[in-house]
């Protein structure tokens, strides 16, 4: 991106009139989603705290050094003292429109209406058949709407491992697996709660961090304000994003 200073450049003062325009509309924007007063510039709360989207952070960091060169150096006999280029135009547009695109947790979310859960006293079979039948890899289970634990393949390879056992009675419960289930006690795999508020592209920047480590996030569980102990509202997997990203 290129800012202009040269007399003959083609460009005009309208182009730093949008400059602005499109920045003060990005400003509101991150505002809004982050819930941020008005004390500060949105943009450098978003780089200081490193949640802005990885692909986008050289190009927002230029414009808001651009922007404040505009914002606090005085005109020269009425005409702003740099012109931003088209290309610069261009970028703020591209970097709008994706942060208007971008969406919320809850809007990427598979809800949980639609979501195959159970709870401790369910039998385990049926739950079983179910996760085997519609290919889950993945069961949440809830007591009073809160996610308690995970019901998983290594869950019940573990189970049957442990006792020895060659197949699930049939009386069995999902509460006889209760100590398996525990959102800490999956391995490999491990699962995290977020706001449904939530950038998606943050939710997105979760799976790809846990890229490089041991223990994957396999699934991300959406609530109210990102609290374990809120009723699930819906989760969101890898495939989930790769619908929107």
């Amino acid at each position: 991106m290129d800012v202009d200073k040269s007399e003959g450049a083609p460009m005009t003062a309208d182009n730093t009139v949008e400059f602005l325009d499109l920045y003060n509309r990005l400003e509101r924007l991150i505002r809004e989603r982050y819930n941020l007063s008005r004390d500060g510039g949105a943009i450098a709360w978003l780089l200081s705290r490193d949640k802005a989207p990885r692909a986008l952070r050289d190009e927002l960091d230029y414009c808001r050094e651009v922007r404040n060169f505009l914002q606090h150096n005085e005109r020269i006999d009425g005409s702003y003292a740099v012109i931003p280029s088209d290309a610069m135009l261009d970028a703020l547009r591209s970097t709008l429109g994706r942060f208007e695109g971008m969406g919320a947790a809850e809007d990427v979310c598979t809800r949980r209406e639609k979501i195959r859960v159970a709870t401790m006293d369910e039998p385990l079979r049926p739950v079983l058949r179910d996760m085997a039948e519609r290919g889950y890899a993945h069961v949440p289970i809830l007591a009073d709407g809160r996610v308690v634990g995970v019901l998983s393949e290594s869950t019940v390879l573990s189970y049957l491992v442990d006792d020895m056992a060659l197949e699930i009675p049939e009386t069995a419960t999902l509460k006889q697996l209760e100590r398996l289930l525990a959102l800490d006690a999956h391995e490999p795999g491990r699962f995290a709660f977020v706001a449904r508020r939530e950038p998606a592209d943050e939710v997105a920047e979760l799976f790809q961090a846990s890229l490089r480590q041991a223990n994957r996030l396999v699934m991300v569980f959406v609530t109210e304000h990102g609290k374990p102990d809120e009723r699930l509202l819906g989760i969101i997997t890898a495939w989930d994003l790769a619908k929107f990203f």
